[in-house]
C-alpha cells in the first residue's frame, strides 16, 4: 500500500504538532479550557469597555454590551466545565494506574458511574496517554500495561485436571473451580 503525498504531509503534521489532530466531527466544545478562558476574558474586557466608556450613549451600550458580555460569560462557563472534565480524567487516570487488573463492573461501581460512563472515561484517559493498558473483553477486565508483564497463566488444575484458564499475579491464590483446592504454582512462575 503506497501513501499519497497528502497522507505523508498529514503524518508529518501530526508528528510536528505532537498532539492528535481533531477529526472532522470535532466541535467547538473540544477546545482546551485555556482557550475558553481567553475568549471569555477578551469578550468581557470589551464588554466592560463599552459599559464604562459608552455609558452616556445608550444605543452603543445596549447594542455592544450584551453582544460581548453574554458570550464572554458563556465562554468562561464552558471553560470551567472543560477544566473540571480534564481534572476528572486526570484523577481517574491516577486511580486507574494503581489498579493492575479490575473488572469493569466493579470499576463502575467504585466510581459511582454507569458502565458506559466508566468506559467513556477510561477511553478518554487511554486516548490522552494518561493510562496505559487495555480492556480484556474475554474476562471483562481492565488490565494495565505494567500488569501484563507480571501476569502468569494457569491452564489446567494439577489436582483434578480441570480447565482453570485464568491469569494470576505471583502473590495471588488461584483456586480451581472444580475441586476447590488451591492450585500449587511453580516457584519460577
Amino acid at each position: 500500500m503506497r501513501l499519497r503525498d497528502s497522507d505523508v504531509a498529514g503524518l508529518k503534521y501530526r508528528r510536528f504538532v505532537g498532539r492528535r489532530v481533531p477529526s472532522s466531527t470535532s466541535s467547538l466544545l473540544d477546545l482546551d479550557p485555556i482557550a475558553y478562558f481567553a475568549m471569555g476574558g477578551f469578550a468581557l474586557f470589551f464588554g466592560l469597555f463599552f459599559v464604562v466608556l459608552l455609558y452616556d450613549i445608550p444605543l452603543f451600550l445596549f447594542l455592544c454590551g450584551p453582544i460581548t458580555i453574554i458570550p464572554g460569560v458563556i465562554a468562561i462557563a464552558i471553560g470551567v466545565r472543560q477544566w473540571r472534565r480534564e481534572r476528572t480524567v486526570v484523577e481517574f487516570a491516577s486511580w486507574a494506574k494503581s489498579q493492575r487488573r479490575i473488572k469493569m463492573d466493579l470499576m463502575a461501581q467504585r466510581l459511582g458511574k454507569t458502565r458506559f460512563e466508566t468506559e467513556k472515561l477510561l477511553g478518554k484517559a487511554l486516548d490522552e496517554g494518561l493510562v496505559k493498558g487495555a480492556i480484556d473483553r474475554t474476562s471483562d477486565e481492565f488490565v494495565s500495561q505494567d500488569a501484563v508483564k507480571q501476569e502468569h497463566f494457569v491452564g489446567k488444575c494439577p489436582n483434578c485436571g480441570g480447565n482453570v484458564d485464568t491469569w494470576y499475579f505471583p502473590e495471588e491464590r488461584v483456586v480451581c473451580p472444580y475441586c476447590e483446592r488451591v492450585v500449587a504454582l511453580r516457584a519460577d512462575a
